[in-house]
């Protein structure tokens, strides 16, 4: 096995044009997999991200009928607010547990109307979690008595409104009855999100229980954890307590679960890219059995098994794979960790994103050193499996024949 190596070795370097320009195709695709992969991670936490700050928290707990036609928005399905579910909730772990009110609207004057998502907060509470006080753009952000609303950038532009305006909302209560207020626009927030600026408003929580009839009640209660990870258990220890309630994990979310088999079905990708990539390592090494038949008959000759040879051109080939690999992972990596921290601004794209799928503004990318080993194995396996293929040729050469090939 000894002297296998050295001739693969020594083989290595015999045509070094060649072995470099192998080498780089697998170093394109390793470092194309790490910066791919990382970005795909980063997009999917940036997502989760929004999804537990603006939808779901880490636990969400409605009533099983509100989540059964959550679609339509029925208010008459409402949590009841009562002090042995917050026991329940706010245990150890546990960093916030606040109520949200959602409904829908038609906003707008005369002929214009524009539809609109209408979210009762806590505006106290919510800091923590939405950060909007932090993403007012003009004027300032709502306090709990305020008579008041703070209006998306793009919604308040769609509405021709500004700061200090009024903002007439007419909907129905949860007994179906007409109903409306008259709210003054105290801010207007940018989130870079398009779903969430062009169509989402705020207002305290306690406005918006007066306005649709729904005291000491709301549709959700977000629950923001610590760990994220123990969401699942808590999650299972609240439904047993209260059965009758519908307590979801996010991990739950239909997005989250996407996500999760979308990220599977790239590795599948990432691997035809490297067999692609690997071709030329496939092409490399047919020349190398042409090219070599007399040598190789030699070897055979001299008493060599076919097993052996093979082994050596595998080796070979393996090497030009571990070099590129080597090298890929090394760019990849680079680039990754610089983005990581630097991130690629999606402004311009989440800015047509809806509302259910809430990616960007800022993507930063998350290279792992599990990513970077994975990019790193793919490129070595690939590059030997694709060798194989020409090499597999050796068993079928005859050692007389090849001896008398010029």
């Amino acid at each position: 096995m000894r002297e296998i190596l050295k001739l693969a070795y020594r083989n290595f370097f015999r045509n070094t044009r060649r072995s470099i320009i192998s080498g780089i195709s697998v170093a394109i695709a390793v470092a194309v997999i790490i910066f791919a992969y990382s970005y795909l991670k980063g997009m999917t936490y940036s997502i989760i991200d929004n999804v537990v700050r603006l939808v779901s928290g880490h636990i969400r707990v409605t009533t099983r009928e509100y989540e059964r036609r959550e679609r339509m928005l029925p208010l008459s399905e409402a949590v009841e607010l009562t002090p042995e579910l917050y026991q329940a909730l706010e245990r150890e772990g546990v960093v916030a547990v606040t109520s949200r009110i959602k409904f829908g609207v038609m906003l707008g004057d005369g002929d214009l109307t524009i539809p609109a998502l209408g979210f009762g907060v806590e505006p106290e509470k919510e800091t923590a979690i939405l950060g909007f006080d932090k993403r007012i753009v003009q004027g300032e952000y709502i306090a709990d008595d305020d008579q008041a609303v703070i209006l998306g950038r793009e919604l308040a532009r769609r509405l021709g409104k500004k700061v200090g305006d009024t903002l007439t909302i007419i909907t129905r209560t949860a007994y179906d009855s007409p109903t409306g207020m008259n709210l003054i626009i105290k801010g207007i927030s940018a989130t870079g999100l398009g779903g969430i600026d062009r169509s989402v408003f705020y207002l305290p929580l306690k406005k918006a229980q007066a306005l649709l009839d729904l005291a000491d009640k709301a549709t959700e209660i977000v629950v923001i954890l610590k760990d994220r990870g123990r969401a699942p258990v808590l999650a299972g220890a609240i439904r047993h307590q209260f059965p009758d309630l519908s307590v979801t994990p996010y991990q739950d979310n239909p997005i989250l679960r996407y996500l999760v088999s979308v990220e599977s079905l790239f590795m599948i990708f990432y691997f035809i890219i490297l067999l692609v990539a690997c071709s030329t390592i496939a092409n490399t090494m047919l020349m190398v059995v042409f090219e070599r038949q007399r040598e190789i008959g030699m070897l055979k000759a001299l008493g060599m098994g076919s097993g052996s040879v093979i082994a050596m051109l595998i080796i070979e080939s393996g090497l030009i794979g571990l070099t590129g690999s080597v090298v890929g992972c090394l760019i990849g990596a680079l680039f990754s960790y610089w983005l990581k921290f630097r991130g690629i601004d999606l402004t311009l794209f989440s800015s047509t994103a809806s509302a259910d799928m809430p990616f960007g503004p800022m993507v930063y990318f998350a290279p792992t050193p599990v990513i970077i080993l994975t990019a790193f194995l793919l490129g070595l396996l690939a590059s030997t499996v694709v060798a194989y293929l020409p090499v597999r040729r050796v068993t079928k050469l005859d050692p007389a024949r090849a001896l008398r090939t010029i």
